[in-house]
């Protein structure tokens, strides 16, 4: 026992010692150039990048459990799908149930259009009728059901547009203490349907199953859903786009959920999901390359996949899943390009990672503006890592360093100028496939006028929205999604909210590692740290005055990259601190689990989720 004891001690001695001599050579090789995560000038191994079996399966475990946490009770898989779209005042119908029912609620389902009004009145006898409701067509009604609740005695409905525009998809009658809509005997219309009409007051009244009594996050869109998910049906079906303020290409990419599943929640949302899933083994690649050890890539993912901001946005119809993924992709690939050494044919797997870099720069860019933010980060590490190249192989006297320099030079023109340029552009092909007007490639110029005029002129106040100095501390979450029509004392959210150990645990992490990173010339610190603050800096000068949370998202890959960054350091220098790194998981895991109610719109205790998870007077949930 007594030897085993002391062998261990001498083991524990010469990992200290070879951790102790590591940290020394980085600090004595730090003013020739900043040393690696994993490469060369850091002690790492590069073949610790190659991944092993063990990856494999820790990847697969992650990725199911993101794709668990992201499909599950992900949003109904049905909704109606026919609609009558009245073209003339006075059009409509007569619904009849026939005999005398008690009607308590009217529930109504639209579509695009947003536009319009609708008188609804009712009848006992067919011969005097009453005002039931007028209902206005809004933006905020699409793709969305809405109750009107109203008890009359009724045998007869009678449906009138007195303002044309909009699309009813469906609409279904309750009585009180039912969830099956009241069984229509007849309907007829009226007669006075224009030209251009398209369908029927029987259109109305022919999906009545997928008719829910309560209108739920489930059966009907939420916050931003009904602007950029309403865009990829209007795209998939050449309607002109209603949502236009940012680019294109994340309203494309949901629009394949929709071709699917069809225009349903489950449909328009499916594509978020997958993303946000596949972020996690994207971290995971992303980790395992920076820091070259299987450990800290698992790390990474497992926080990425605890983190309830990413759960959040991978389960709705948001754009901001894809262009935060394209991030971390830019960003890890740029870090390769000034990992990759120009000897032994380096030049070309530079150039490779740079044109990776590019394109994930062009398809972020392509989402939405604010990821184009992160370009400076890139030219800045692209230059340093230019540098530093040259500055290497001219020590070890290699020949034709200009030809290369230039050679990359004009690599970096074509990756980070014409590539992205060239995917921006395309993404507007299907917005130019469903615009009405007679636009062609010469306007889309004023297309980008038209964004920054709108972004810039955006002044409302709105109840959640925040500065640019709140976000690093969470202060003012974004409710997304409240719930409605609840038991008493029944509460039911769905707030863009982090992970508080993540997001402020991660902050202190982050500010820790700049400086320990600093002095140890650490390229991954490096990294981090200019990205962080190429996505954090513009807001603080940016023309638009309404900001929110998400703005943040960016920035999340970064804390988590930091605290893992963090976690390595610690355990360098005791092993036994490994214990801290399992207690980061485990707070970590614990606290994802306990505002997961929050993050997926479970109903719970309106009392508990006052005590237990609004935290801050500032959380408005």
């Amino acid at each position: 026992m007594e030897k085993t004891m002391c062998w261990i001690a001498q083991s524990q001695q010469k990992r200290r010692a070879g951790t102790e001599m590591e940290l020394s050579n980085s600090v004595r090789t730090w003013p020739v150039q900043w040393s690696g995560g994993s490469g060369s000038g850091s002690g790492y191994d590069r073949e610790r990048r190659r991944w092993s079996p063990v990856d494999w399966l820790l990847v697969i475990l992650l990725t199911l459990t993101a794709a668990l946490t992201s499909f599950t009770d992900l949003g109904d898989r049905t909704a109606p799908q026919t609609f009558w779209k009245p073209s003339v005042s006075g059009e409509g119908f007569i619904v009849d149930f026939g005999k005398i029912r008690p009607v308590d609620r009217l529930n109504l389902y639209e579509g695009p259009g947003a536009r319009g009004k609708t008188k609804i009145d009712w009848s006992a006898d067919g011969q005097k009728w009453e005002l039931y409701v007028k209902v206005e067509h809004k933006t905020n009604r699409v793709f969305t059901w809405k109750s009107e609740d109203k008890p009359v005695h009724a045998r007869y409905m009678r449906f009138e547009a007195e303002s044309t525009g909009y699309r009813l998809y469906e609409a279904a009658f309750f009585t009180k203490g039912t969830t099956v809509p009241i069984p229509v005997q007849e309907l007829r219309d009226n007669g006075k349907a224009g030209s251009s009409s398209e369908g029927s007051g029987t259109q109305v009244f022919d999906e009545q199953s997928f008719a829910p009594f309560r209108p739920d996050y489930r059966n009907s869109m939420y916050f931003d859903e009904i602007y950029h998910g309403r865009t990829a049906y209007e795209f998939l079906h050449l309607m002109e786009p209603y949502e236009n303020t940012h680019p294109p290409l994340g309203k494309v990419l949901l629009e394949i959920g929709v071709k699917l599943f069809g225009m349903t929640p489950y449909g328009w949302r499916f594509m978020a999901a997958v993303c946000g899933t596949l972020m996690v083994p994207v971290m995971f690649a992303a980790a395992k390359g920076m820091f070259g050890r299987t450990r800290y890539a698992f790390l990474a993912a497992l926080l990425l996949v605890l983190e309830g901001f990413h759960l959040v946005e991978s389960r709705m119809a948001n754009v901001d899943i894809f262009g935060v993924t394209f991030t971390i992709m830019m960003y890890y690939a740029m870090y390769r390009f000034g990992e990759t050494a120009w000897r032994n044919g380096g030049l070309g797997k530079g150039i490779s990672w740079l044109a990776l870099s590019g394109i994930f720069f062009g398809c972020a860019s392509a989402v939405k503006w604010n990821y184009m933010y992160g370009g400076v980060g890139l030219a800045f590490l692209f230059f340093l890592a230019l540098r530093r190249q040259y500055r290497r192989a001219r020590s070890e006297g290699e020949q034709g360093l200009g030809g290369r320099t230039v050679l990359t030079l004009l690599a970096a023109f074509v990756f980070f100028v014409a590539v992205p340029a060239g995917i921006y552009a395309a993404s507007y092909i299907p917005f130019e496939k469903a615009t009405q007007a007679k636009d062609d490639w010469h306007n889309l110029w004023q297309y980008q006028k038209n964004m920054y005029d709108y972004h810039k002129g955006v002044k409302e106040q709105h109840p959640y929205a925040s500065k640019w100095y709140t976000w690093p501390l969470m202060l003012r979450p974004v409710w997304y999604y409240g719930g409605v029509d609840l038991k008493p004392g029944d509460a039911q959210s769905i707030a863009a909210i982090g992970n508080p150990l993540i997001w402020w645990g991660g902050l202190l992490a982050m500010l820790a590692s700049w400086w320990i990173g600093w002095r140890r010339r650490d390229r991954v610190v490096l990294t981090i740290a200019v990205m962080y603050l190429s996505f954090y800096v513009p807001w603080m000068v940016a023309p638009r005055s309404i900001t929110f949370l998400y703005h943040y998202f960016p920035m999340v890959p970064l804390l988590i990259l930091s605290l893992v960054w963090m976690m390595r350091w610690w355990e360098e220098r005791d092993y036994g601190k490994r214990r801290l790194t399992i207690w980061v998981c485990v707070v970590a895991a614990s606290l994802f689990a306990w505002f997961y109610p929050v993050l997926t719109g479970a109903t719970m205790s309106r009392e508990v989720m006052n005590i237990a998870l609004r935290w801050l007077p500032s959380w408005g949930f």
